[in-house]
């Protein structure tokens, strides 16, 4: 009897701890709001960077924190809009800022950025004197990472990530492009 009163009280005490979870909450719209070194860029240019008549020359490069893709996305796809990316302004409103990067033959540059307000994807525009597309930009989203919080009380919060983007410039393109992310 006093087994059964014990697996009795054992069961509806899981019982009722079970009950007390409750559904997950709907999280709230991300913040993308200004962060401190939140993006960092390694550029690694090859010994034959940006080879022209068979010797390497220094390139130009723009780095975009953008809040929207698509007027950078436009202007990669018409016939002088390389050209113009490479200006480094703020060509539309989506763009929150823009950074001149020059890069020598061989030369490994770590730049590390603040994440400015309302930015969600990082542009790069290399200068190579053969600009294409496909070869010459790149676009990277800006992760968002998820933490739990609470033991009782589960918790999801949402919140914009640290980038940490390797780029290997090659001779002609853009060769490798490896993103990792990191929780603020």
């Amino acid at each position: 009897m006093k087994r059964r009163a014990a697996l009795l009280l054992y069961v509806s005490a899981i019982a009722s701890l079970c009950s007390c979870t409750s559904t997950p909450k709907a999280t709230p719209p991300l913040d993308w709001g200004y962060e401190k070194d939140a993006i960092s860029v390694t550029l690694k240019g090859d010994p034959q960077l940006n080879l022209f008549q068979k010797s390497p020359h220094a390139l130009v490069a723009c780095l975009y924190q953008l809040r929207d893709p698509n007027a950078f996305n436009q202007f990669r796809s018409e016939p002088d809009g390389m050209s113009k990316l490479l200006e480094c302004g703020r060509f539309d409103p989506g763009v929150a800022t823009a950074k001149r990067l020059v890069i020598q033959p061989g030369q490994e540059l770590n730049e590390s950025l603040d994440r400015a307000e309302g930015a969600r994807y990082v542009g790069f525009v290399a200068g190579y004197y053969r600009l294409d597309k496909d070869r010459s930009a790149r676009l990277s989203t800006i992760p968002s990472v998820e933490e739990t919080t609470g033991f009782f009380s589960r918790t999801k919060i949402v919140k914009p990530g640290r980038i940490d983007m390797k780029l290997l410039l090659g001779p002609q393109e853009i060769q490798d492009v490896k993103e990792e992310t990191e929780k603020p």
